[in-house]
């Protein structure tokens, strides 16, 4: 039972404590930073007390890149955030996006739109040559735990999340609107990579949980052509990419498929799409 519960206990209580704080009228950057760290500690404490593979809990060398790609791609995020709201401010637009909508429900009509334009720029990347070597970051991880979902190449990152952005700031969404968002992807990214031995059951009819997205990450290329959705699951049901048997992908089964090995350092995984 305590499996069952891990995820939608803890993503849901993250996410309450930022739309929380939000209706406090506290900063949105605080909000947004203080849940992902709130959450961040306790998906760390999960995955040393219930490991889904415990050799994925050691440093391989990774460590100190997977925090700087999850730091750049915040700043990434805070940095969107600030520009957004300032071109909103001296570029007025014709609104048809409805304001009147509680804040919460707002978050998650313009996470329709963003997840839906993450899952066709993640199955393209899987198809373009040079957006594989850029995305081929992310998949160079040999242990899945709670920092890989922001190792991005920050040039994919944004690639990524820029169609359902612009489209929901075209719409007339408040750089808030956005920011919202975000931050419910950045907590659910730690549960769809973390290691922790947790079961959705029904929630991966929506939800691209860890027990679907380990199956991307397996080492050959050809089986990493599943499960694309960033939050939602249901695109990869709706266009045909959903692998949901049960299996257990263990460490030795995900990272790259290649001759040379990936860079291990920050810098190295920031050019080596370009080499």
């Amino acid at each position: 039972m305590f499996r069952y519960l891990i995820y939608p206990t803890f993503f849901t209580g993250a996410s309450t404590v930022f739309f929380l704080l939000i209706s406090l009228d506290i900063n949105s950057l605080i909000s947004s930073l203080t849940s992902i760290l709130a959450l961040g500690s306790v998906v760390y404490f999960l995955e040393k007390l219930l490991p889904y593979d415990p050799n994925w809990n050691r440093n391989i060398g990774d460590l100190s890149a997977d925090i700087l790609h999850n730091l750049v791609n915040f700043l990434l995020i805070y940095l969107s955030f600030t520009s957004l709201k300032f071109f909103r401010s001296i570029i007025p637009l014709p609104s048809v996006w409805p304001e009147n909508l509680p804040y919460f429900l707002q978050v998650l009509l313009a996470g329709l739109y963003v997840d839906f334009g993450m899952y066709w720029v993640h199955r393209l990347s899987h198809s373009f040559p040079f957006l594989w070597k850029l995305h081929s970051v992310h998949h160079s991880s040999e242990r899945l735990y709670w920092l890989n979902g922001e190792k991005r190449h920050p040039i994919h990152a944004i690639l990524e999340g820029s169609p359902g952005i612009l489209l929901v700031l075209l719409l007339g969404a408040s750089s808030e609107i956005v920011l919202g968002w975000l931050t419910i992807l950045s907590l659910h990214l730690m549960f769809q990579h973390g290691n922790m031995d947790y079961k959705a059951g029904i929630l991966k009819k929506f939800f691209s949980v860890a027990e679907l997205h380990r199956w991307h990450h397996r080492k050959k290329y050809r089986e990493t052509q599943v499960n694309y959705g960033a939050v939602f699951s249901f695109w990869d049901r709706m266009f045909g990419s959903l692998q949901k048997e049960e299996g257990f992908v263990t460490g030795a089964a995900v990272g790259l498929e290649r001759e040379k090995s990936f860079p291990k350092d920050y810098l190295g995984q920031l050019t080596e799409p370009f080499r």
